[in-house]
């Protein structure tokens, strides 16, 4: 794959066929989510929204979606375990940037009061949000204040005005944030949309902590990424981005306001009040001419958001995992239905010891703390078909011996509606977890063989196939 930004991705998407470009005219109020919703449940292209009323900037959105689209953007084959392959090689090989001395994104440079943020359509996403949110797809990036290096990621944004935005982040800008806090002192942070496709994958990947995610952009398109110095902010974004938000968070909790509610990938939303929250003051716009805006509709799985976080949180988490010093792991996978996160499957090449798989457990209970599912099976179950994980569960485990359930002093994700509201805000998130034992090792008998054809059979039904008339 060669570099690549958004413009030239869209043609991509045309040339395959998987571009539906939207004439009529179309509501951003509500509207184009809900026609998005229905193009997921038919599996539908990537959607250019050319006529978005009340506004000349048209929405490009369902790029992300379902494997034969997310493989467009990294040149990959449309088949989950391929673009899996490939997204994990970037992670542990990464190609670092190169700064350039302008870019795209500086066509034009908005400050002071030519600044106007509600000229850009950020939809409504849904009927109770409580606002427009303009960053669904955008990428943040803030930097460490102790090590300098920058994190890439995507966070939920909406819009106060022509010139403010909230930021709901958690996690590694979350770190950021309350790095600065304590110094009081604002964040530099910019917001970055349209990015090339190869950034916005990298972005939505879920690694360790210090792990500067423009390295895997470069990885996963071959070649370093074009970045450019902020104009008013001491940061480094995209060169070819389409739309670039720069600005500070207070660290002042009395500057925040009121955010929300927001349908959340959950599918629930967290809460039907709104809430206090960081305020972005923008002191910058840059943008492309004739900029394009991309975003998407967080929601009830399959949708945009679930596939991006299927593969990018399988990734990081297949990273953690070969790197954590436990023997015997092959690979890892979070289902897009379980929200890519709240459930975990191990696949086991061999196991070393007793206890092997209760390591591997309680590693994944520890690091990846999303998760409140862990199941860990053997190689010869398909960890990507979920009937092989329910004929695992159901003829390798007895619940008394296999399962562990914790207690509920374990990281949780703020987020998750089975938690009860009164414990659920950061940082006390707390949470149980399970762990289930689905191998065949170790439980104090030998399983009886599996029911398969010899090598020698297999070769003799292929060989004669034709000869028995099948046309499959």
């Amino acid at each position: 794959m060669a570099y690549k930004d958004l413009r030239k991705n869209i043609k991509d998407f045309e040339d395959a066929g998987r571009l539906q470009r939207v004439k009529a005219e179309v509501d951003s109020d509500v509207e184009l989510s809900a026609i998005m919703r229905r193009v997921f449940k038919l599996n539908g292209p990537a959607c250019l929204f050319e006529n978005v009323k009340g506004y000349k900037t048209p929405v490009f959105t369902g790029a992300m979606f379902g494997y034969k689209n997310y493989a467009i953007n990294i040149d990959a084959p449309p088949a989950l375990k391929d673009i899996m392959d490939k997204v994990k090689y970037a992670v542990n090989n990464p190609i670092n940037i190169k700064m350039v001395s302008s870019g795209h994104c500086k066509e034009n440079i908005d400050k002071g009061d030519k600044i106007d943020l509600e000229k850009i359509p950020a939809p409504k996403w849904h009927e109770l949000d409580g606002g427009r949110y303009i960053g669904t797809l955008g990428v943040v990036i803030t930097k460490d204040p102790d090590t300098g290096i920058q994190n890439l990621a995507v966070y939920r944004e909406m819009l106060l005005g022509k010139n403010k935005t909230t930021m709901y982040s958690e996690q590694h800008t979350g770190i950021h944030f309350r790095k600065y806090m304590a110094m009081n002192k604002p964040m530099p942070i910019v917001t970055c949309i349209g990015v090339p496709p190869s950034v916005l994958c990298a972005a939505l990947t879920k690694v360790r902590y210090g792990q500067d995610e423009s390295g895997i952009a470069g990885a996963l398109c071959g070649e370093p990424v074009p970045f450019v110095k902020c104009e008013t902010v001491d940061l480094e974004v995209p060169a070819d981005s389409e739309i670039v938000i720069e600005g500070k968070l207070s660290p002042d909790a009395s500057k925040w306001e009121l955010e929300g509610p927001f349908g959340e990938f959950t599918g629930h939303f967290h809460t039907l009040e709104k809430q206090k929250c960081a305020v972005v003051d923008v002191s910058a716009v840059t943008y492309r001419d004739n900029p394009i805006y991309q975003g998407c509709s967080p929601g009830i799985p399959p949708n945009e958001e679930t596939t991006c976080r299927e593969i990018g949180a399988s990734a990081g988490a297949y990273a953690d995992l070969m790197n954590s010093g436990i023997p015997g792991i092959k690979d890892v996978y979070l289902p897009e239905m379980a929200l890519a996160g709240f459930t975990v499957i191990v696949q086991m090449d061999r196991h070393f010891y007793h206890g092997n798989v209760r390591q591997i457990i309680y590693f994944c209970f520890a690091r990846l703390f999303t998760c409140k599912w862990v199941i860990v099976v053997d190689d010869d179950v398909d960890i990507y078909d979920p009937g092989m994980i329910e004929w695992a569960l159901a003829t390798r485990v007895q619940p008394h011996r296999d399962i562990i359930i914790t207690d509920n002093r374990l990281q949780g994700v703020s987020l998750d509606p089975s938690i009860n509201p009164a414990i659920a805000p950061m940082p006390k998130t707390s949470t149980s977890k399970i762990g289930i034992d689905a191998t065949t090792k170790f439980k104090g008998h030998d399983f009886y063989p599996l029911v398969l054809d010899s090598v020698k059979m297999k070769e003799k039904i292929a060989g004669r196939w034709k000869e028995y008339g099948f046309k499959i």
